[in-house]
């Protein structure tokens, strides 16, 4: 992660499963939910919006989630 990039990265969109590998700060991707991506978003930055552009970056598909 550079300090241009936001914060939370999110991995590529796939039907085949129902997680997209999420990682922040930097740290390991780990498979995550929407919910409990957006439960993590709100203990790491609460108050705000967590499909904002400049905290959360999408391989592709912002705010598509697999099996929804």
């Amino acid at each position: 992660m550079t300090d241009t990039e936001p914060p939370v990265q999110v991995g590529p969109y796939a039907d085949d499963h129902q997680y997209r590998l999420i990682s922040f700060c930097g740290a390991h991707h780990v498979p995550m939910s929407r919910r409990q991506f957006e439960e993590q978003m709100a203990e790491d930055f609460p108050g705000e919006d967590p499909y904002d552009s400049e905290l959360v970056v999408w391989a592709d598909h912002p705010g598509r989630w697999p099996g929804e």
